[in-house]
């Protein structure tokens, strides 16, 4: 097959779908005037509720531009590691069949949805930059000139999260996990430094020129992502299989309402220590433990991210004693959150327990004592991050050995997180009735009960979150008597659960 296009693009452009150099400038006409119309007015409006005395301290710390470009640096690794398992330039199974078997230059067909993917970075990047920019030019503490170039970096910024994303689908297993070591590496040092670089150099109250530190991000941003386009034709056809396969599946089971099952597709075969024993001597306890470690050691990229998420969530969670007011239970929410997620990197071993329901007992424990022991060193590992990450944020904040709430908070949570998980393994599937058609004036509202059936557990996370903050205002008593009854409600909720799917 020749690499001419010509006859391709007369067919697709004939589709029924099509849409017409008119369709195109009238759909850039309706996005200008929706951001001149309703973005700017709603921008304006956050800015001045955002400028309040509860939020603004943690916008004007001394500490805000070290942490900005760190966040940056952390994103740009995170990128890098999703690149291996969902990049930016992707297309369906089929139309990679197609492209995989034809001499056309794959950066004739991947320059579309590549683009198309950037818009998500870009999006978010700028606009946490214009919330942050609104409020403090609300405030008065920073001009319309830097709060402008502010937003520039921010923009230079998402483009170098979009060529990191790339990055990660282009690059080999080892350089990719340096790349994303080195970017981790590079944000802890940032919070050392006396003067951010990067994104945190064009903060609007910075003592430097933001305007350099935007213009450097903006023409970084663009070379790099010039680059990233010129780069196409270096996509592997493999990966483009393989992510292209896993993405259509995950997002087939996302349409079936199995959440769950659609994150497990994503979830990378193990890529190392294949040859550690993950078999050894009595007691049971060392020995499941021994297991989990195996376990964990043989997907390094996701241990890491999980190690890297638990740190995160405990210092956010920690963070939330300092605040008060929206920012302080917005902490908390995100904590509680990214907590449960990085538990979700750990469990492995619960899960294969419960999977062992109704088979044989090959090795003499029944799948509830296995639940059991493999939620030991799971426990232990998160409970050491969360107070880790408790500790750091404490001795960042100057507080004194006094403030140990901010320690108990994390730590206490942790526990409750890993049973909780055990207690998401033993879900079973989605009941029949809540399928059922609800018709109302409103239209069918079934699709409500099935979302409150997926995310029950992520909510019920979030609220014992919030409930232990909540305690931990009484003191530390009262926070550790409450993660007690909340570990021991988590363990009763699994118990019955893996009872009922036993039947």
């Amino acid at each position: 097959m020749t690499g001419d296009l010509s006859a391709v693009r007369e067919v697709w452009a004939q589709r029924s779908q099509a849409r017409t150099r008119a369709d195109l400038l009238y759909l850039l006409y309706v996005v200008a005037l929706s951001v001149l119309v309703f973005a700017a007015p709603v921008l304006q409006m956050s800015g001045t509720f955002l400028a309040r005395p509860d939020v603004l301290p943690a916008l004007l710390h001394p500490l805000a531009p070290q942490v900005t470009t760190t966040v940056s640096l952390a994103a740009a690794s995170v990128m890098v590691m999703l690149g291996a398992v969902r990049g930016p330039a992707l297309i369906a199974p089929f139309f990679t069949a197609t492209l995989a078997a034809s001499g056309i230059r794959r950066r004739d067909v991947l320059w579309r949805p590549l683009a198309r993917a950037l818009l998500v970075p870009a999006l978010g990047i700028v606009i946490v930059t214009s919330l942050i920019a609104a409020t403090l030019v609300t405030d008065g503490a920073a001009t319309g000139a830097g709060a402008a170039w502010f937003v520039v970096a921010g923009a230079g910024t998402s483009l170098l999260l979009g060529a990191a994303w790339l990055g990660g689908e282009l690059l080999g297993t080892m350089h990719r996990r340096l790349l994303a070591g080195v970017l981790l590496v590079a944000a802890a040092l940032c919070t050392a430094l006396p003067h951010a670089p990067g994104l945190g150099g064009a903060y609007p109250v910075t003592e430097t020129r933001p305007k350099i530190w935007a213009l450097l991000l903006l023409g970084a941003g663009v070379i790099a992502t010039a680059a990233g386009f010129s780069q196409l034709d270096r996509l592997r056809g493999s990966v483009l299989r393989e992510q292209s396969q896993r993405w259509a599946s995950t997002t087939t089971i996302v349409t079936t309402g199995d959440v769950a099952g659609a994150a497990g597709m994503l979830q990378l075969p193990p890529s190392a220590g294949r040859r550690l024993p993950a078999i050894g001597s009595r007691p049971l306890v060392l020995l499941y433990a021994r297991r989990d470690v195996v376990t964990w050691l043989r997907s390094p990229e996701r241990l890491v991210a999980g190690v890297v998420v638990a740190l995160l969530a405990a210092a956010a969670l920690a963070g939330s004693t300092l605040l008060t007011g929206p920012l302080a239970w917005g902490a908390v929410v995100l904590g509680s959150a990214a907590l449960w997620g990085a538990g979700g990197t750990l469990v492995d071993g619960i899960r294969h327990g419960v999977h062992t329901l109704g088979a044989p007992t090959l090795f003499g424990q029944s799948a509830a004592v296995q639940v059991l022991l493999h939620s030991v060193a799971p426990a232990l590992l998160l409970s050491v991050l969360a107070t880790l990450g408790g500790a750091t944020t404490m001795l960042a904040a100057g507080e004194g050995l006094t403030a140990v709430e901010m320690v108990i908070l994390p730590a206490a949570l942790a526990p409750v997180m890993i049973v909780g998980r055990a207690r998401d393994a033993a879900k079973g599937p989605m009941p029949l009735g809540l399928i059922t058609p609800m018709p109302t004036p409103q239209g069918d509202m079934a699709v409500i009960p099935m979302l409150a059936w997926q995310s029950d557990a992520i909510l019920l996370a979030v609220l014992s979150g919030a409930v232990l903050a909540g305690l931990g205002l009484l003191g530390p008593p009262w926070l550790l008597g409450g993660a007690a009854i909340l570990t021991a409600a988590m363990a009763l909720m699994a118990w019955t659960r893996m009872r009922a799917l036993r039947r």
